[in-house]
């Protein structure tokens, strides 16, 4: 081995990181009745986005302009039932898993 002319080695099993890891945005809903419902978005950079709402079977896999079109329709729709509630004007930060 010459080192000036090898290139260094990695160890085997060596992981590469993500260079753009997905992100979770997560907010829970309360229910008065009940216990609170789950809402997750996961965002993978190059695949869409995926929405879960609940635990049961409320996923949903979306390419970007399909989201961004839920996203408007949503908007309009809920922005026409009255005034925000408090526990929905927090920040959402992303979370790696």
């Amino acid at each position: 081995m010459i080192p000036e002319l090898d290139p260094p080695r990695r160890p085997p099993f060596a992981d590469e990181p993500d260079p753009e890891p997905r992100r979770f945005y997560r907010l829970r809903a309360p229910d008065i009745e009940r216990t609170s419902t789950a809402v997750t978005v996961r965002v993978t950079p190059g695949e869409g986005v995926y929405l879960a709402v609940g635990s049961g079977r409320r996923r949903m896999g979306l390419s970007v302009d399909e989201a961004w079109a839920l996203w408007r329709c949503l908007s309009e729709a809920v922005a026409s039932t009255g005034s925000p509630p408090d526990w929905i004007q927090v920040h959402i930060r992303p979370t790696p898993r």
